[in-house]
């Protein structure tokens, strides 16, 4: 087995091992209809990936057929909260760099070696930014799960301390200090020198706020697609039932100003 191999599978043997202690804690926390209703989200999830992937094939079609007929002659794509690339190996598939430019936005260090991995054995046109997408440029704490369960490339750390909280309680002492950056700002400088702009946005809680300060500026319709992970599910209940109602504003408002929005998992 090769180095990569072995790192592959030592990142999805804590991963699983994380889930099952996330699994246990919710049974013991929030009782056995809150466990079951998170393990038949994740039980679903190949077929709601499979579905969205559909999606993203033609979106991507149309995507491409418009930067043809445009001025510039190039798209550009920003993955917001890359990890380890997971997402760029999914969407580069459809939005290719034959067309498209891309921009992958992660603040936590430990993933950006692989980052930049995947970005020299790419022929793609790839920009990191190891900061965390917000609302402003500053700084700010990354949050993440108990030392006991953590590890380097953790998919679930966020600037947004209650993120995960039926899962487990962020605090202060696990978090690291990173720095931020305003990303409507980002988009709407960078939808000045290409014909069309697609956002991933899986930041893991802080799409709340991010989103409403893209509506608030305009920033929202400089897109031509956005693809949305929202994470109500893993907070408790109040805060969940506070942001279920802000996901369905924050959809409606961006379909109907006519951009393509999807769920992404």
């Amino acid at each position: 087995m090769t180095n990569a191999a072995m790192g592959a599978a030592g990142r999805l043997s804590a991963r699983l091992s994380a889930k099952l202690q996330q699994s246990a804690d919710v049974l013991q926390d929030e009782g056995a209809l809150r466990f079951l209703e998170l393990s038949a989200l994740s039980l679903s999830a190949p077929v709601r990936s499979m579905r969205v992937r559909i999606a993203v094939s033609a979106d991507a079609k149309r995507a491409i057929a418009k930067i043809k007929n445009s001025s510039h002659g190039r798209g550009l794509f920003i993955d917001c909260g890359s990890n380890v690339g997971q997402g760029y190996s999914v969407f580069s598939r459809y939005y290719t760099k034959e067309y498209f430019d891309f921009i992958m936005i992660e603040p936590n260090k430990s993933c950006l070696p692989y980052l930049q991995a995947l970005q020299a054995s790419s022929s793609a046109n790839i920009e990191i930014i190891g900061k965390a997408a917000s609302v402003r440029d500053g700084f700010t704490k990354l949050f993440g799960p108990p030392p006991d369960r953590r590890q380097p490339t953790y998919e679930g750390r966020s600037i947004v301390p209650e993120h995960n909280s039926s899962l487990y309680d962020a605090a202060d002492t696990d978090s690291d200090l990173v720095e931020t950056f305003s990303l409507s700002n980002l988009i709407m400088a960078k939808r000045m020198l290409y014909d069309v702009v697609v956002l991933k946005l899986d930041v893991e809680g802080a799409e709340y706020e991010i989103l409403f300060d893209m509506i608030n500026t305009g920033a929202h319709r400089e897109l031509y697609a956005a693809y949305i992970e929202f994470h109500s599910i893993y907070m408790k209940r109040i805060e969940r039932e506070i942001k279920i109602v802000a996901e369905s504003n924050i959809r409606n408002t961006i379909e109907s100003d006519g951009i393509l929005f999807r769920e992404w998992i």
